[in-house]
């Protein structure tokens, strides 16, 4: 019988475990925050005290700790129950062999963990999974945020579903979520090979503690420390939530990529929200995601929305941009100022990515492909600076490519509104109910 204890232990090994056929390894992904000299000592005794005992009493297992590339392991030193361990994740319907996340599935456990089991069983894999880091907070110190981070390596968006499903059921107002998707991780580049960042889910410290905890005291005191800190008002029950005009999303370069399931493979999505409905969430809003969907013509950039770079390799991307689509175009070269690709009586002011990319150009610093300082002051104190601007000659709304010879650095931008754009939203994408696919 799976009693809280034995929930705790099943809960640290789906949030996560290893398993093959004769033992087992749990990782802790504590990072920079289990890494801290004066936390360190504190999460050993959590390890060797509370956690080994579990173990030991509800299995029979002996469990010891290892430190390896920032990361904590729990690992076996003597397994003589690990059987039973099997056995009782085969009870839950949850996987017994490889990384659990791969292919967890919640359903049966939270049909059979009632009470405090449940709350046990949640409890270990916020263990393993939620990060108390500073930059996840919303908006500043006053908002702080806790992050259940899920490795985009497990592709698996129903696991993140059921488990958000699931903290609503008792209490938990999600803050936001982020979906291992480029349409959420790159959502203006449509060249960006970095957007394989996981799955967040977020809450802020408040709405989370006053409804689950830590079994990791090291945890549990910085969780209470940072909740001193919020001011911020907890967002309204996530069925009742309304959806702000969304940003437009350029259609990635792997949006049929293999390493997105079936379920979400060449398809786009224009909020969270619109995630959790197409999934099956029951708390999803389902009317203002129907909105959403229905505005799709405003909300959908065949061309990049806006990208950034050295001057060969976007120049590069223009060209191609340019032989498949706008062949007959002639390519129109000028010299403008910042002021003037700015001005009301330029069309230019309505491309939606255009001021974050005059920052990039402009910026005296970068943080990789990032401006350093206030967006506003960079173009402020730029406004007469001459940039090369090239765009297809008798065009308005079509792509454009902004260069600044000055530090190669190069941007494309692009209007939703374009001609060229809206042609190929009516020819090359599909709705059904909710989903908008690809064809």
């Amino acid at each position: 019988m799976i009693n809280h204890n034995k929930a705790y232990i099943l809960g640290l090994l789906v949030g996560g475990g290893r398993l093959d056929k004769n033992t087992f390894l749990i990782e802790l992904p504590f990072a920079k925050w289990g890494m801290d000299p004066k936390k360190m000592g504190n999460i050993a005794v959590d390890i060797l005290q509370r956690i080994a005992s579990l173990f030991q009493n509800e299995y029979s297992v002996k469990v010891t700790y290892e430190i390896g590339n920032k990361k904590w392991f729990i690992k076996p030193i003597e397994d003589e129950g690990f059987k039973n361990i099997q056995s009782d994740l085969t009870t839950l319907k949850l996987p017994k062999i490889g990384f659990l996340l791969n292919n967890a599935d919640l359903e049966e456990s939270k049909n059979l963990l009632k009470g405090i089991n449940a709350e046990n069983f949640l409890s270990g894999i916020f263990d393993a999974r939620l990060s108390l880091s500073k930059s996840h907070r919303r908006f500043d110190d006053k908002a702080p945020v806790v992050s259940l981070e899920i490795p985009g390596s497990t592709k698996n968006f129903k696991f993140v579903v059921q488990l958000c499903s699931w903290l609503t059921e008792m209490g938990s107002v999600t803050d936001q979520i982020l979906y291992n998707h480029p349409n959420q991780h790159s959502a203006s580049d449509p060249t960006y090979i970095g957007w394989k960042k996981g799955f967040k889910i977020r809450f802020l410290i408040r709405s989370f503690l006053a409804n689950h905890s830590f079994a990791l005291q090291a945890k549990s005191i910085d969780a209470k420390l940072i909740e001193k800190n919020q001011t911020k008002f907890e967002q309204e029950e996530c069925p009742f939530r309304k959806i702000r005009q969304p940003s437009p999303v350029s259609i990635h370069n792997d949006i049929n990529s293999s390493n997105l399931p079936e379920e979400v493979r060449n398809k786009l999505y224009f909020h969270y929200f619109h995630f959790c409905a197409t999934l099956g969430c029951k708390f999803a809003p389902i009317k203002e995601v129907e909105k959403v969907v229905q505005n799709k013509n405003s909300l959908i950039s065949f061309f990049p929305r806006l990208s950034k770079g050295a001057i060969e390799e976007i120049q590069k991307q223009y060209e191609s941009i340019s032989n498949e689509h706008f062949n007959n175009c002639q390519i129109e070269n000028l010299q403008l100022s910042v002021k003037s690709l700015l001005s009301d009586n330029r069309t230019f002011i309505s491309y939606y990515g255009l001021k974050q990319g005059l920052a990039f150009l402009l910026a005296d610093e970068l943080n990789g492909k990032r401006h350093k300082g206030p967006m506003a002051k960079i173009i402020e104190s730029n406004m007469p600076t001459k940039l090369e601007v090239k765009r297809y000659y008798g065009t308005e709304n079509e792509p454009i490519l902004i260069i600044n010879n000055s530090n190669d650095r190069a941007v494309i931008c692009s209007n939703i509104s374009s001609t060229k754009n809206q042609k190929l939203i009516q020819q090359n994408t599909q709705t059904s109910n909710l989903e908008v696919k690809i064809i």
